[in-house]
């Protein structure tokens, strides 16, 4: 099996520890990359075009929120797993996340909502 990359997207430090925390005890060869915002996260894309796992926030500062970086996502890594990690649960949002067929999970993060997503990745 090849070695997975995922792409943590969130201006919480704290968050993007926890979520690293959580992979990396259920995948230790994983590697790990973090941005802070969407647009950070645009910014690197072209230099990994072989991201298996996105795992985004919805609100950021900057241009873009997580849900505007889904469609650049979807069509330059279509057999990726993107997951919306956010506190932000309207359900225009959650509507949102289903219509574009990702992963919608409620903060506060934890192991039990996040490793059934990477168990067929």
């Amino acid at each position: 099996m090849s070695q997975k990359k995922a792409l943590i997207v969130d201006d919480s430090t704290v968050t993007r520890l926890m979520i690293r925390k959580i992979i990396s005890e259920k995948y230790p060869n994983w590697e790990i990359m973090e941005a802070e915002s969407a647009d950070k996260a645009k910014s690197i894309l072209p230099e990994h075009p072989d991201i298996d796992l996105f795992s985004l926030d919805q609100n950021m500062p900057g241009t873009l929120s997580g849900l505007d970086l889904v469609g650049i996502l979807k069509s330059n890594y279509p057999n990726s797993k993107i997951m919306l990690i956010t506190a932000n649960i309207q359900d225009a949002i959650k509507n949102k996340a289903k219509d574009l067929a990702i992963v919608f999970i409620e903060k506060p993060v934890t192991a039990e909502k996040i490793i059934p997503e990477l168990e067929n990745l």
